[in-house]
């Protein structure tokens, strides 16, 4: 496999006019510098070095991220041999960009390559991650923005509505579903905690210490649910179904 770099976009690309007005809602423009910095991280990946691609792309990303940065970061981890840091560029590339078919080709690749599955999602959530944050708040302020044009159309010709109460009735409907929908999406977004192996073979012991007793090992790309944090140490569970602590320095988080 050979990952393809995506040229430099400012804002996210999305298919549809929903995830185009999600863009415009909430990403705003790059700099200058993080649009040098990702250049040339592109050049660097070119001429194979990739784990300094890598270092620079995360550079460019402390000034504003999008689908197109993350996803070339995953290639850079990915070509670099550093599994779950990639699997986790690749899904926070996806959380912008969630219908990507490169993204998820080489999420979907990578885990074949890390010989491991994520945990099961839910029903509701494998439904809610069907649209980014951005299109769900791109969706519930147009539905709000269309309930209050005709409040004030109503206003200004109440004649116009007489006989009429669905024109009114439906769209209110419609705002307090998508409001209710996206804070659904919403505490989906941001409660997901989930970390990515990042060692060759990371320790999981019965406690939060150093000292306390090995568990299991769990291999570069094992991806985790993170139940509780205690200093540096994360309690974590596979899809299996196995617990224990891991140090946090072992691990990628989706939400750092």
């Amino acid at each position: 496999m050979n990952p393809r770099r995506r040229p430099y976009q400012p804002r996210i690309r999305l298919g549809q006019v929903l995830g185009l007005l999600a863009g415009v809602l909430l990403l705003a423009g790059s700099s200058p510098a993080s649009e040098a910095q990702f250049e040339e991280a592109n050049r660097l990946y070119e001429t194979g070095r990739f784990a300094e691609a890598a270092a620079l792309y995360r550079v460019a990303a402390t000034n504003g991220v999008s689908a197109t940065l993350l996803f070339n970061l995953g290639n850079a981890h990915f070509k670099a041999g550093q599994l779950g840091q990639a699997m986790a560029a690749y899904q926070r590339s996806l959380r912008l960009d969630p219908r990507n078919p490169e993204t998820r080709a080489n999420l979907r690749f990578a885990r074949e390559q890390a010989n491991t599955q994520p945990p099961p999602l839910s029903l509701r959530q494998r439904w809610m991650r069907r649209l980014s944050i951005g299109e769900w708040t791109a969706l519930a302020s147009g539905t709000l923005t269309l309930l209050l044009l005709l409040l004030t159309a109503r206003q200004l010709k109440p004649g116009a509505f007489v006989g009429k109460p669905l024109w009114i009735r439906l769209p209110a409907a419609g705002a307090l579903a998508t409001a209710l929908l996206l804070a659904l999406a919403a505490s989906d977004y941001y409660l997901d905690e989930r970390a990515f192996v990042s060692t060759a073979k990371a320790v999981v012991r019965n406690g939060p210490l150093e000292e306390s007793p090995e568990s299991f090992k769990a291999t570069d790309g094992t991806e985790l649910l993170v139940h509780d944090r205690k200093g540096e140490f994360l309690e974590v569970e596979t899809r299996l179904g196995q617990k224990g602590w891991i140090h946090s320095g072992d691990v990628e988080l989706l939400m750092p």
